[in-house]
């Protein structure tokens, strides 16, 4: 006697306990993709465009640390 199993004779038991797919993968279909922002602007016109942000100036004790460092680094580098 001979049972029927739903799936490929092929693939075998993997087929019948193996993970299946849900999700397609799709490429996208344009070829420049739009930003999250861009997105956002066409649904809301108060979208503001996102500032660059400027570096912080080093305090004087940082300084002093950077200035210390190079003249370890400088120490460490040296062929004397």
């Amino acid at each position: 006697m001979t049972i029927s199993l739903p799936g490929s004779s092929k693939k075998g038991f993997s087929s019948l306990f193996g993970r299946k797919k849900t999700a397609t993968t799709t490429k996208p279909v344009s070829k420049k993709q739009l930003s999250p922002r861009q997105v956002a602007g066409l649904f809301d016109t108060n979208v503001k465009a996102a500032k660059r942000a400027k570096p912080a100036k080093l305090n004087e004790s940082e300084m002093e640390d950077q200035a210390q460092l190079s003249s370890l680094r400088g120490a460490l580098y040296s062929k004397d």
